[in-house]
């Protein structure tokens, strides 16, 4: 039995129960698809494991398990449940951001598992690694700590609440987008562990989308919070003095 909350339009209602079927049915399609790329990807890396330096493989999956856990952290608390929702907008940017993200994650163990059938470079550098260690730690880092400083007010989508008020705390006071700085820090960080050159390509897929949709939000955000114009001029987008 289902109930409307008093003084709410029950058309109102049941054309958000709609809006949350079809998003649900968008993220198990996704799902879907990563879950096929999972296993395949997992049948090849187990078949070439003792042909590969492990090393670098190690090493990814411990940084993927830090990003997995923080993520789940940081989700806990916020404001994303179906009782806090708002006025969204262009909900299909987050639905395209997945499609590339998850993929991101698999596709540099895929290709790194392809290296010695292949012979598409030989062995690996460090350097390399080092670099997309610190880029994609940095990035999760920087990404919970927005998270956290948004609080209630985070969504996945695009979308402003009743009463939304400007969040200037923790990150917010030097750059005005610190999640999506954390995730471009990780999206170009992630494929260089494995020195997974080819799936740069999804990271710079994935950098456009996350500086278009930063657009979006800044436009939103302009018309809908109050002292949001005047943020904008005092604060930097993604890097600090500089951009």
């Amino acid at each position: 039995m289902e109930m409307t909350v008093p003084g709410q339009e029950p058309e109102k209602e049941s054309g958000r129960k709609s809006a949350r079927d079809n998003e649900g049915w968008v993220y198990r399609s996704i799902g879907l698809l990563i879950l096929l790329l999972f296993f395949k990807t997992w049948r090849i890396l187990d078949e070439s494991w003792n042909s590969l330096n492990q090393l670098p493989l190690y090493i990814y999956f411990g940084v993927l398990a830090v990003y997995l856990l923080a993520e789940r952290i940081s989700y806990r608390g916020l404001g994303n449940g179906p009782d806090n929702t708002g006025k969204q907008t262009k909900k299909w940017t987050r639905y395209l951001l997945l499609l590339f993200w998850w993929p991101l994650l698999i596709l540099p163990v895929l290709e790194y598992s392809l290296v010695p059938e292949y012979g598409f470079y030989p062995g690996y550098n460090f350097s390399i690694v080092t670099l997309g260690l610190a880029l994609t730690l940095f990035g999760t880092g920087l990404r919970a700590w927005g998270l956290w400083s948004l609080g209630t007010y985070f969504s996945a989508h695009i979308e402003i609440r009743d009463g939304h008020e400007l969040v200037e705390t923790g990150p917010y006071r030097f750059i005005r987008h610190p999640a999506y700085a954390g995730n471009i820090l990780q999206a170009a960080g992630i494929p260089l562990i494995l020195n997974a050159y080819f799936s740069l390509s999804i990271s710079a897929v994935l950098i456009f989308l996350f500086l278009y949709r930063l657009k979006l939000e800044e436009e939103v955000l302009s018309r809908e919070v109050k002292g949001y114009e005047d943020y904008l001029k005092r604060t930097y987008r993604l890097i600090p003095k500089i951009w």
